[in-house]
């Protein structure tokens, strides 16, 4: 069985995106004991919401998310296109 774990979250455009890098350290609890804490990334996407990835995870993101966006792009110009068709259509047949 593989586990996964899932998170949605739904985020106005008007809030502001953060990405904060902290790097590896020791954490030291109330009781004294020392924890090593591995590099991450904290994605702040509001005040109560916000999303901690493990610096391995970041490097996948950063190489995946180029591709994701060029995809976007492309389905925007398509849709772009196909509208600009459908109007020059729509024009053609109204004249």
């Amino acid at each position: 069985m593989i586990a996964m774990s899932h998170i949605d979250l739904t985020i106005p455009l008007d809030d502001e995106v953060t990405a904060e890098y902290i790097e590896a350290h020791t954490l030291t609890t109330a009781r004294g004991t020392e924890h090593w804490i591995r590099a991450y990334v904290r994605l702040q996407v509001s005040a109560d919401a916000g999303l901690v990835l493990d610096i391995e995870h970041v490097r996948q993101l950063a190489e995946v998310l180029p591709g994701v966006l060029m995809a976007h792009d492309a389905a925007e110009r398509e849709k772009a296109v196909v509208k600009a068709a459908a109007e020059i259509d729509s024009a053609y047949k109204a004249a």
